[in-house]
């Protein structure tokens, strides 16, 4: 199976994704977030009938510059809206949530760090005390903002700015993969601890994307590409 991950669209097509999409058989497209630049809803339903028509399946979180009414939007496209939620998908269980820890730019879609904590530990742990151990799964944790003091969320002035209630979870769960968005200029591959992958594709609009590769259960493969080549 084939995953591509992209975030931060912020309203802007971009054809490389399509044609990239079409011709290397992705499964399954995770959207991290930022689809609008505080609007319009409408651009939700016009990009996701795009990446629809590559033949694929769509899922997606808000981010703190989508408007209220996205998850709405999201889900009225066909695409699913994965905002603090679970799915099964193949060799394959996603965990949502979106938004972001709290910026100077008092965004729409800004959450306090302990409530991010508490939500996504729900999720993990809802998943933890369910799973089955003789079947496995690759976890991924999708989210719009990284986890704190990583790649994914180091600034260009060199501050971190993530969520320390994302960085916590991840510490505590342990997740094979940590997809986000959120801070433009990390697009980077890193980790977390001895076990999580954390990834961010950086703007979409700079044609950065994250290729996960999943063989039989928990043979997995993370890639930054480039979406013009």
């Amino acid at each position: 199976m084939k995953f591509l991950a992209i975030s931060d669209i912020h309203g802007e097509e971009n054809e490389n994704l399509y044609r990239y999409v079409k011709e290397n058989d992705i499964d399954l497209v995770l959207v991290a977030g930022d689809i609008t630049d505080f609007g319009p809803l409408e651009f939700v339903g016009q990009f996701m009938d795009n990446l629809f028509d590559c033949d694929c399946d769509v899922v997606a979180i808000p981010g703190n510059c989508d408007p209220s009414g996205i998850c709405n939007s999201i889900t009225e496209s066909g695409a699913l809206c994965l905002h603090n939620n679970i799915i099964a998908y193949g060799d394959a269980v996603i965990f949502g949530y979106g938004g972001s820890n709290p910026t100077p730019f008092d965004t729409p879609g800004e959450i306090q760090d302990n409530k991010i904590y508490g939500d996504v530990y729900e999720l993990l742990a809802e998943y933890d005390y369910l799973a089955n151990d003789k079947v496995p799964k690759v976890r991924i944790l999708l989210t719009h903002a990284p986890p704190f003091n990583t790649d994914a969320d180091l600034t260009d002035g060199g501050d971190h700015v993530g969520s320390q209630g994302i960085q916590k979870s991840i510490h505590e769960f342990k997740p094979e993969i940590s997809i986000c968005g959120h801070i433009h200029e990390a697009k980077s591959i890193s980790k977390l601890g001895d076990n999580t992958i954390v990834a961010n594709p950086g703007m979409l609009k700079d044609n950065g994307a994250i290729l996960i590769n999943i063989e039989n259960g928990k043979n997995y493969s993370v890639d930054i590409i480039d979406l013009s080549s």
